[in-house]
């Protein structure tokens, strides 16, 4: 993979073999934008320009990163993902827009999961950024060494609890989604990982009393897994994470985006994540909802497939807002109860 000559920012994940063979860096701004130190300010700034409170703070944070990127990177297209992830990235394109001198595309999942239209979306997204679908298969096998140590991690982190902290595990898993913009410094980064990991594994010392627990849904815009092992519990399915990591063997480029659940429907997302749970023989399930956010309705669907399933794990669901260093005081409370119930 050449060095890259521009930069591709992005709402959410997209086929990113696609930006890489047209020779950009991917920058997916959600990790931006909740790795900064800043990240409170940064909403803050968003609805001193006008966003309403009433507004999901993630969207507030990817447009204030965006303008911050500008200066940094600098950003030269923007992509917003509309069908299959958030309604409010349209109108965030066109205030974009309006910021003159970046280009801008609007991609779409479709959400019949058609590989005739994935296929389309995937060649007119290439011909947009001046590739080829035949130079991002390339590049797909390229990635394919650095999937495998992502997948190899998170095997790790749930044949033996303790061993992978949930939040090592998080941090992995959830900048497959831009490899940090370097995939080659990301995938050395990846493997020195897992290979730490296997020579604790043969020495034996790590703590193997922890509860595993499974996270359902976004993202957190807050560290919880600290808190969480603190408590004798332990991470071992970050479900949309594992997602952005994209593990598995696939022929082409639209079989691999077909597979990715999270711009898919619910039931298609949590019938995935439902064979994971009874494999990794999870003890709990904290399923994560953003707030202002539509995926808060999807917490009823959960529930609704997890009886239906016959699935005997208790659940608990917890709301995020704004980034926030630390759990609030009803959030811990809620979730310290949880894992003693256990």
């Amino acid at each position: 993979m050449s060095r890259a000559v521009g930069t591709v920012a992005f709402t959410t994940t997209i086929p990113v073999e696609v930006i890489i063979a047209a020779g950009y860096r991917p920058v997916d701004l959600n990790n931006v934008f909740v790795s900064s130190p800043d990240a409170p300010l940064l909403v803050e700034r968003a609805e001193m320009s006008g966003f309403p409170r009433s507004c999901c703070a993630w969207i507030k944070g990817i447009f204030e990163s965006f303008r911050r990127g500008r200066d940094t990177l600098p950003i030269d297209v923007f992509v917003a993902v509309t069908e299959g992830d958030c309604s409010n990235a349209k109108v965030l394109k066109e205030l974009i827009d309006l910021e003159r001198g970046v280009k801008s595309y609007l991609f779409p999942f479709p959400q019949d999961r058609s590989p005739d239209a994935m296929r389309s979306e995937i060649e007119k997204f290439a011909a947009f950024l001046g590739t080829t679908v035949a130079a991002a298969e390339k590049v797909r096998h390229d990635l394919r060494p650095l999937r495998r140590s992502l997948e190899r991690l998170d095997d790790l982190s749930w044949r033996h609890p303790g061993l992978v902290k949930g939040v090592e595990n998080h941090r992995m898993l959830v900048s497959a989604s831009d490899f940090n913009g370097d995939p080659v410094a990301f995938r050395a980064d990846v493997e020195r990982l897992v290979a730490e990991k296997e020579t604790i594994l043969k020495s034996g010392g790590y703590p193997n009393n922890l509860k595993p627990l499974a996270y359902l849904g976004v993202p957190p815009i807050f560290d919880l897994y600290s808190f969480l092992e603190e408590k004798g519990a332990v991470v071992v399915f970050n479900e949309i994470q594992r997602e952005f990591a994209m593990p598995g063997e696939f022929p082409d480029l639209t079989a691999q985006y077909l597979a990715y659940s999270y711009p898919y429907s619910a039931e298609y997302r949590f019938s995935k994540a439902i064979k994971e749970l009874r494999r990794r023989k999870v003890a709990g399930i904290i399923h994560y909802v953003q707030s202002f956010c539509h995926r808060q309705i999807e917490d009823i669907i959960l529930r609704r497939m997890a009886v239906e399933a016959n699935l005997d794990i208790p659940i608990i669901t917890i709301e995020g807002d704004k980034p926030q260093k630390e759990l609030d005081g009803r959030q811990r409370t809620r979730l310290e109860a949880f894992i003693e119930t256990l």
